[in-house]
Formats: structure tokens, sequence, C-alpha cells
């Protein structure tokens, strides 16, 4: 209640209510100052009017506290170094690469070696070639028994195969594992010539055929199109006029 805005009866008035003492004789500004303890609201905390503030800014939004995402624990699966399965493969790049993985066990290189009686030895990786039922050896590189290997041989339309194996103190090979062979890709166009020429536009199909008198036939491509149209004009018109200038 604003008490500077009443007049001096209602302030009496009030005072009367209130059973202040000495109204009688005080003025306005007095019945005011003696009044305001039973009208005039507190102020407001600070802390009150800060959080009021703060939601008359929010209007219109609402407030979800964030949660902290749940780490969930994964299974990890690594993919091992090595499996100890003996294993090689020989796959072609282009026509002057190559590409060869490997692994020889340990249970089948300790064989070997006892078997050999081996005391020294080396680990090699050798490529050998076959052209014109003539085989060589196209490389050699010395490996460890797990790995793999690019070789840059030019051997186009050549077959090809890798082998590994332990050389001796003496020079000698002892092949342990052999990989698939493989007809390296030709470096050169196909001689092989496709017979048909694929129509790229092929919308009005059925109106040449009627229009050429051949009919709608069982015609496969353009070739065979062009066959049965100049056939069936050949016919008519002589071979002699068949696809002349006029």
């Amino acid at each position: 209640m604003k008490l500077d805005k009443l007049t001096k009866k209602e302030l009496m008035d009030l005072a009367a209510a209130k059973k202040i003492k000495g109204r009688s004789k005080m003025g306005k500004e007095e019945l005011i100052a003696a009044l305001e303890p039973f009208y005039n609201e507190p102020a407001p905390a600070r802390d009150a009017e800060e959080a009021e503030k703060k939601v008359e800014q929010n209007v219109g939004y609402t407030y979800t506290e964030q949660q902290q995402p749940i780490k969930v624990k994964r299974d990890e699966y690594p993919i091992p170094p090595y499996y100890d399965k003996d294993t090689i493969a020989f796959m072609p790049v282009d026509p002057s690469k190559e590409y060869v993985y490997w692994e020889i066990s340990d249970y089948t290189l300790n064989r070997v070696k006892s078997e050999l009686k081996l005391s020294e030895s080396r680990i090699v990786l050798k490529i050998f070639s076959n052209l014109d039922n003539y085989t060589s050896e196209a490389a050699s590189v010395t490996v460890d028994r797990i790995g793999n290997w690019y070789f840059n041989i030019y051997a186009p339309d050549t077959l090809l195969w890798s082998e590994i194996g332990l050389i001796d103190s003496n020079g000698a090979f002892h092949p342990i594992l052999k990989s698939n062979k493989v007809r390296m890709p030709s470096d050169k166009v196909s001689d092989i010539v496709d017979q048909e020429t694929w129509m790229t536009i092929g919308g009005n199909l059925d109106k040449l055929y009627e229009l050429s008198g051949v009919g709608l036939k069982d015609l496969n491509s353009s070739v065979t199109i062009n066959t049965e149209i100049v056939k069936h004009l050949s016919q008519h018109m002589g071979s002699s006029n068949v696809l002349k200038d006029k």
C-alpha cells in the first residue's frame, strides 16, 4: 500500500485501526512514518530477485538437467598378428605387379628343418613362371616365416605362382608351401571382338521393324536387325542397289 497517496483522514483511520498512540497530534508525514511498519511490503531478498529475473528471461524454455552418457564397455577383438596356420596366396595386381602373403606355422617349420637335418638355413620366397611349357624362376627374396610382399615382374599373359621354402648351406632350395597358379592379365586390347553392337536408343524399334518390312521378330541386337533389313531390301530391290548413296 502506498501511504503517501492517502489523505490525512484516511491515514488517521488506519492509525486508529492499528491503535497508534498520539495519532491525534501527528501530521501527515508522522502518520505515514508510524504506519509504514504495518503496511509497507518488505523488500524481496536479492537471491529471490535474481531467481525471478531468470524465470522471466527463460519464459518458453524448459530446463533439462544434462545426464552423463553411460559408458558401455565393448568387447575388443583385435586382429591377431598371426594364425599359426600354413598358408600362401598369390594375387596379380596388374600385368607388371604381383602380391603374395604367407605364413608358415612353427610346427611345420621345425618339422621340415628336423627332416632335412638343417643346422643353418634361411626362408626364401620365390616366384616361378611358365611360358610355352617352360618353367623358370622369375624372382627370389629372403623373408620371415610370416609376411607379405609386392613384386614388380612384367609378365602379361604368363602363368605365375609362388613357393616358399628353405635354402640350405649349399644353396639348395627346399619348398615348403606352394601357392595357387594365376594367369597374369594382358597388357593389350583383347583380340576377341564382340559380334554384337548394342543400340543406345531402343524406344522406336517396333516402328523400325514395321517400316522396314521385316516385322516383329526375335531380334536381340542391332547387328541382327541390320542383317535382316539388308536381306529384306536385297530381295525387293536387288543386291546391287542396297545401301548405295543416291
